[in-house]
Order: structure tokens, then sequence, then C-alpha cells
């Protein structure tokens, strides 16, 4: 029942061989069920196994309690004698990405942490909700968060946004539509008048 449980928490083509308790985390135990796998390369599927090896995923805590993905993956031959890449690792694109050590679920959250309280409060807010973080990861992961590609937005937001709380601040530009952050800016004179020279492009753009 259990099993089945933390089975519907993953994506497909996964399978939970075993849940147990260590060093007071809970660790899942899983492996992928899918025969084959697309070489990164050239994006031909392949079911020519290689090898296997682990990786440790942190993910979001179950019952209060830290939680891991002990996760069986395997290494696959191209089939094209032409390709470069002549081994290559499964990718698992809904789950993690490639050569992350957390979940994408996990990320989004400590994302989120960081976007609402910033860094070191951030941190400290992380080690409260078991998914701990460290303030500067939390804005290494804010800034990556950034630079993700998608449509231009339609309606900006601004707002102040701490650096660090009470000492140093900055600006963040949100896309309020997607509910997305376009920018991090630090608060000097030559920031603040390239956004109101960008926010006036749009309008001198309409009347013209």
């Amino acid at each position: 029942m259990l099993l089945h449980f933390f089975n519907s928490l993953l994506p497909e083509n996964f399978e939970v061989v075993e849940i147990v308790r260590q060093c007071g985390a809970v660790v899942i135990s899983a492996r992928s069920i899918s025969a084959s796998a697309n070489c990164p390369t050239c994006d031909r599927s392949s079911g020519r196994v290689h090898s296997h090896y682990l990786r440790r995923l942190a993910d979001l805590p179950f019952q209060d309690q830290a939680a891991a993905i002990r996760l069986r993956a395997r290494r696959f031959r191209c089939v094209d004698r032409q390709c470069v890449t002549r081994i290559f690792t499964e990718r698992f694109p809904g789950l993690v990405l490639a050569k992350a050590r957390r979940t994408n679920r996990l990320r989004a959250a400590q994302t989120a942490v960081g976007l609402t309280a910033g860094g070191e409060p951030g941190g400290r807010l992380s080690q409260k909700l078991t998914i701990p973080v460290s303030g500067d990861t939390l804005l290494r992961m804010v800034s990556s968060s950034v630079h993700e590609s998608y449509p231009a937005p339609r309606i900006v937001g601004i707002d102040d946004w701490a650096w660090r709380k009470g000492q140093r601040y900055g600006t963040i530009v949100c896309d309020l539509e997607r509910n997305r952050v376009l920018d991090l800016l630090p608060r000097t004179p030559i920031a603040e008048a390239n956004i109101a020279a960008k926010l006036a492009a749009p309008a001198k753009a309409a009347t013209s």
C-alpha cells in the first residue's frame, strides 16, 4: 500500500523498490522501467544498456522528515555509429535535471522561498520547512530562474527585494501574468534610470 502511494508521487516509468529510514531521513529507492532512452546528441533511441549507477536526490519532506530518492539509473550505448557520443546516461526531465542533486519539485519550492524571503532569511526559513539550503545557494537559484526563456511579458511589476534583509536592497522586476521573475537589479541611480527608460520605450512606440 505504501509503495503504491509513493509510486503515485513519481512520474511515469518509475518504480519504487524500497522505502527505509536512514539517519533521520526517509530514503526512497526507485528505478526507471523505461525500455530505452534517447541519446542527448543524436536523439536516437537505444535499448542497449551499458551499466548502472546510483543517483541520490534530495526531495520534498515527508511527514516533517527530510526525504531523498536513491535512483538506480542506467548508462546506454548509442546505436548510431556516426554519433560522437558512444555512451550516455538516461535523462529524467520530469523528475530531475541532468547532474542535479535535488528534484525539480524541491528546487521549485526552495526557489519560491528565496523569492519570498531573500537570501539569509530564506535560508533560515528553509530549515524550519525541512528543505534546508544556504542563503548563498538560494540567491544562485533565484538568479538562474531569472534567465529561463519564455515569451515576452505584457504586464510588468517592480518592487523592492532584499539581497540581505536590513542591509542590502535591490529591485525585482516581475512578469505579473505568469508570476515569474524577469530580473534582479542592484539599487543604483543608473539601474533606476535604465528601468525608467525601458518602461518608457513601449509607451513612446504606442503613441508614435
